[in-house]
C-alpha cells in the first residue's frame, strides 16, 4: 500500500493503525518502500518497518513486496500476532506464518483475484467495510458467517465534535448574498452528485454552496459543468486538518452520492462519519450501505435518482432549522456510541479471536 497524499485510503489506514495502538496493541506496519514516507504515518506511535523495493510503481513493485514479505514476517510473528491487510496477495503470503490473519475489503474482488479465494486458509477472518459487502463475501465466496464481520469506517470524534467554527469573516462564501450556505468537500467528480448540487443551486438562488476538493483542473471542470453560478464557490482541496472547523461553519454538509459511484453498493464514506461527529446537519443520498449506518432521525435523506431531491431537502431544512439541528445532535450521539476508531479496532480484534 502506497500512501503519498491525503486520500481516504491514507486516512483510514493511519486512523486504524493509531486506534490499535491506543487500545494497547503493539503495532508494526510494513509497506513497500522506495525511500519515501507519509508525514502522517511518521507521527504515529507505531513500529515502522519499510520493506525496501527497487521498483516504484504498479504490479512490479507489488510483486517485489510480496516476495520480500515472508522473510520480514517470519522475524515478527509470535503466537499472539494478528496480521491485518487490505491486500489479497498479502493474505495469501501471510497465512503461511500468521496464526491469525484479517483481510479487510472495501469492494468486491476483481475477477482474477476471485480465483485465489480457494487458496485462502479457513483460519482467515474477513472484514467487509459494510454489511452488504460482508453478506456478499459470505454468499459469493462461501466465507463462514462466523468468520466475517462488517466494520464500517469511523471518526476521531473529539476532533470533529470539538472543532471551533471558522470566523464568519474568514469563511469561504459564494459571491452572492445568501441566507444559508451548504458545504460539499471531497472529490469533484460527477458521480459524487455535482449535477444534483447544480440543480439545487439553480433552483435556490438564496442558498449558497461551497465545494472544496480536487486540483485546479477538477475545479475548472466542475465550474464548466454547470457550477459557474453566483451562489456557488468551487475551491481546490485543503489539508484534511482544516476540515473539522469548516464542517462546523456551514448550515449543512452535502453527501449526494449517485449510483454511478463504482462502490455505491458497498461503500462506507469517511465523510459521513465526519459529518455525524461534527453535529452539522447532513443531507445524504439514501443508498443501501448508508442506511446501515444512519436513519431518518440522524440525517436528511435524498433520492439520488431524482435530480430535484436535493433542492427539496434543502428547502425543508431551511423551513425547520430546529428539526435539522435535532437530527444532527442525534447523529452526533450515534457517532460517539458506535463509530469511533477505537471501537472498530476492538471489533476487529474480537473477530480475530485476539480479544
Amino acid at each position: 500500500m502506497i500512501m503519498e497524499n491525503e486520500t481516504a485510503h491514507v486516512l483510514q489506514t493511519c486512523r486504524t493503525l493509531e486506534a490499535f495502538a491506543s487500545i494497547g496493541c503493539a503495532v508494526t506496519y510494513l509497506w513497500p518502500s522506495y525511500g519515501r514516507i507519509v508525514p502522517e504515518l511518521a507521527r504515529l506511535p507505531i513500529d515502522l518497518r519499510p520493506v525496501a523495493c527497487r521498483t516504484r510503481h504498479g504490479k512490479a513493485r507489488y510483486a517485489e513486496f510480496l516476495a520480500r514479505l515472508l522473510p520480514a514476517l517470519k522475524g515478527l510473528v509470535t503466537p499472539d500476532t494478528v496480521v491485518m491487510t487490505r491486500s489479497l496477495g498479502v493474505a495469501l503470503v501471510g497465512q503461511a506464518v500468521a496464526p491469525r490473519l484479517v483481510l479487510e475489503l472495501h469492494k468486491d474482488l476483481k475477477a482474477l483475484a476471485r480465483l485465489a479465494v480457494p487458496l485462502l486458509s479457513r483460519r482467515i477472518r474477513w472484514v467487509g467495510i459494510s454489511g452488504s459487502l460482508r453478506d456478499h463475501l459470505i454468499s459469493a465466496y462461501g466465507v463462514p458467517p462466523a468468520h466475517a464481520a462488517a466494520c464500517h469506517d469511523a471518526v476521531d470524534y473529539p476532533v470533529f465534535a470539538g472543532a471551533e467554527p471558522v470566523p464568519l469573516a474568514e469563511r469561504p462564501r459564494p459571491a452572492a448574498d445568501t441566507r444559508l450556505v451548504h458545504l460539499y468537500y471531497g472529490t469533484l467528480r460527477p458521480e459524487r452528485g455535482l449535477s444534483l448540487i447544480g440543480v439545487a443551486a439553480k433552483a435556490l438562488p438564496d442558498h449558497g454552496f461551497v465545494l472544496i476538493g480536487g486540483g485546479e483542473a477538477e475545479v475548472a471542470a466542475a465550474r464548466a459543468g454547470g457550477l459557474d453560478l453566483p451562489n456557488v464557490l468551487v475551491l481546490p482541496a485543503v489539508p484534511h486538518d482544516r476540515i473539522p472547523r469548516l464542517l462546523r461553519s456551514y448550515d449543512s454538509v452535502l453527501l449526494p452520492y449517485t449510483r454511478d459511484v463504482g462502490t455505491h453498493q458497498w461503500m462506507s464514506p469517511l465523510k459521513l462519519f465526519e459529518a455525524l461527529a461534527s453535529g452539522t446537519p447532513a443531507v445524504v443520498s439514501k443508498l443501501g450501505p448508508i442506511v446501515e449506518v444512519v436513519a431518518d432521525e440522524h440525517v436528511s435523506f435524498i433520492d439520488c435518482d431524482r435530480p430535484e431531491s436535493l433542492a427539496e431537502a434543502l428547502v425543508a431544512l431551511a423551513a425547520d432549522p430546529a428539526a435539522a439541528r435535532a437530527k444532527a445532535a442525534a447523529g452526533q450521539t450515534a457517532a460517539l456510541a458506535h463509530h469511533t476508531w477505537e471501537q472498530r479496532a476492538r471489533d476487529i480484534l474480537s473477530l480475530a479471536g485476539a480479544a
